[in-house]
Formats: structure tokens, C-alpha cells, sequence
């Protein structure tokens, strides 16, 4: 429908120029089969498994469903997971220990969906926030940094807080293509000079 063509475009599933492409061809006199449409706003069929580019999440019983993976709580391979069915909005899926997903289960579970990570799923990247704490020092956050450069690891967004106890904690949301390797990020982080903790932060999760 109309709504999942606008939410495919908005979440770059589909560009706007092949719509347009091919919403011009159709007028030139193109034969208007079905599979002229993006296949993200083609007509659903039941009891088929499929993963979605860039989520790597199965949504058991639907066919060509937008799939995203939920900012709130932000779950990688490995975590328990539940979706939600939003309102034009496709498949939301969070931790199954998120406090949002809890929320939806107790008042919304006729929303619910089952799905599961592709095990053989090998594209796209993840979101994680890490948490750094240690000793202050020049150039700490220049040494983390470096650590997370060196592992090819993306910073989305870094902030720092160093109190009068010489303290510091530092907050990364990283990209990563392969969340396996996020235990080797932390322990080179672990390992820089005047750190003394460091681990990945689960946001809202619950309790």
C-alpha cells in the first residue's frame, strides 16, 4: 500500500528514483505486472521466512516485511529478541529484556511476532553503546579512540565526563559489522593505560 511505499523510501529500502522509474515506464505503456513494483511494496504472502537487508532478522509467517532493529534498546546477534508489529511502520524488534518490549507484552501481545536472527546473515551493520571508565589522563580519549580506529570500529557519537576525583567515563555508540567482535573491542579498551572498566551499555532494559 501506499504507506509501506512511503516508509520504504523514508528508510532507504527503495531509492525514490526507481519508483519513479518505474512508475514512468508504466505510463509509457508498460504491462503493469506486479513484479514491476519495488519488491518492498509487493503483495505479502503467508508462511514464508525472510530476512530483511541490513536487519539480519527472521519475522516467521510474513513475506517482505521492513524490519528494524529498535534505537531504544539497540539488540545485536546474540540477544534474546521479540518484534512488535507497528502501525505502518513494519516489524520493530527489540530485547526480549527491554523495558519497552515488557511494557508492549503486558498491554499489546495481540501485536507481538515471533522472530530470530539469521545465523548465516552476513551484512549490514549494528549499533552497541559502550561504556569506558579510568583514570584521567592527556590523551585518554585520544588512546580509546585509537583502539576503536584500529578495529575498524564507526563512532556515531562520544561524550566524556571527568570529575574532580580525576575520574573519567566516557559513552561511544559505535558501528559494527560483526557484534562476535565486540568482546575483542573491549579488551583492547581494557587494556589502554588507566582504564578500569569497560562494557557494552543495554538501554532500556528492564528492571
Amino acid at each position: 500500500d501506499v504507506d509501506a511505499l512511503f516508509t520504504a523510501v523514508g528508510e532507504h529500502h527503495v531509492s525514490a528514483e526507481s519508483v519513479v522509474a518505474k512508475i514512468s515506464k508504466a505510463l509509457r505503456g508498460g504491462d503493469g505486472r506486479e513484479d514491476q513494483l519495488p519488491t518492498t511494496v509487493q503483495r505479502s504472502s503467508r508462511h514464508r521466512r525472510v530476512v530483511r537487508p541490513g536487519a539480519g532478522v527472521h519475522v516467521e509467517g510474513l513475506d517482505d516485511v521492513l524490519v528494524r532493529l529498535s534505537r531504544c534498546c539497540t539488540p545485536v546477534p546474540g540477544d534474546e529478541i521479540i518484534g512488535f508489529v507497528t502501525r505502518g511502520r513494519g516489524v520493530s524488534v527489540h530485547r526480549a529484556d527491554c523495558a519497552n518490549a515488557v511494557s508492549l507484552e503486558s498491554g499489546q501481545r495481540d501485536r507481538l511476532i515471533e522472530v530470530e536472527w539469521d545465523e548465516d546473515y552476513s551484512g549490514g551493520t549494528f549499533v552497541a553503546s559502550l561504556e569506558v571508565r579510568a583514570l584521567d589522563r592527556p590523551r585518554l580519549l585520544r588512546d580509546v579512540s585509537n583502539i576503536l580506529a584500529d578495529h575498524h570500529v564507526n563512532i556515531l557519537s562520544c561524550s566524556m565526563h571527568a570529575g574532580g576525583d580525576r575520574m573519567a567515563a566516557m559513552r561511544f555508540e559505535v558501528e559494527l559489522g560483526d557484534p562476535a567482535h565486540l568482546g575483542v573491542v573491549l579488551g583492547s579498551i581494557h587494556a589502554v593505560d588507566g582504564v578500569y572498566e569497560c562494557y557494552r551499555v543495554l538501554p532500556g532494559a528492564a528492571g
